[in-house]
């Protein structure tokens, strides 16, 4: 049994949740009882990217500052060259941003590792890179970019992350062996 003392802590706890509970639900209430208003869309701030980019995974809110795509230009395969093209979107304006990339263990770099640091980068400008991977192992892995700005609210570090599934090669396809010759036919005799 429950000391008073703790019983009546208790019950000022659930009061409190029951509370805010209410409070949650009636905000929720509201905002569903105002009527639509037609508002025009606006364009994602993504409508400048081919259709085949996707999002890198952030490590924090960071997009809203700037965004990373990526997309794949094949499909990642055992010991062939995988070209990545990159787009960085930046959503405001910096007086420089350095981007350096970093592989696992699996996945080597062959070209492109860094880009910039490019100065006076304007707001929704697309910033194009391409950086070559060799796949040395099967798996997913993890290609890690760290972009580095210089704007209004200091020098800031961002991560972000690509993921790799690397698969192995396409074994080759069985060739249809050609058909036996059939016995030979006689000829026709001439009798």
């Amino acid at each position: 049994m429950l000391r008073p003392l703790a019983r009546a802590g208790l019950l000022v706890m659930l009061a409190s949740c029951s509370l805010l509970t209410a409070c949650e639900e009636a905000a929720q209430d509201e905002g569903a009882a105002k009527p639509a208003v037609n508002t025009p869309r606006k364009t994602p701030k993504t409508a400048h990217l081919a259709e085949n980019m996707v999002a890198a995974v952030a490590s924090e809110k960071s997009t809203a500052a700037l965004g990373l795509h990526f997309a794949l230009t094949k499909t990642p395969t055992l010991n062939q060259g995988l070209p990545v093209d990159i787009v960085i979107v930046p959503h405001q304006g910096f007086s420089s941003v350095a981007v350096h990339f970093f592989g696992q263990d699996g996945v080597t770099l062959i070209s492109g590792d860094s880009l910039g640091p490019l100065s006076e980068v304007t707001p929704e400008k697309p910033i194009k890179h391409q950086l070559v991977l060799m796949p040395v192992k099967e798996g997913i892995f993890m290609v890690n970019a760290t972009v580095e700005t210089i704007g209004s609210d200091g020098t800031l570090s961002r991560v972000y992350s690509i993921p790799i599934l690397v698969s192995p090669p396409a074994a080759p396809a069985a060739a249809v062996p050609a058909p036996a010759p059939g016995p030979a036919t006689p000829a026709p005799s001439t009798h």
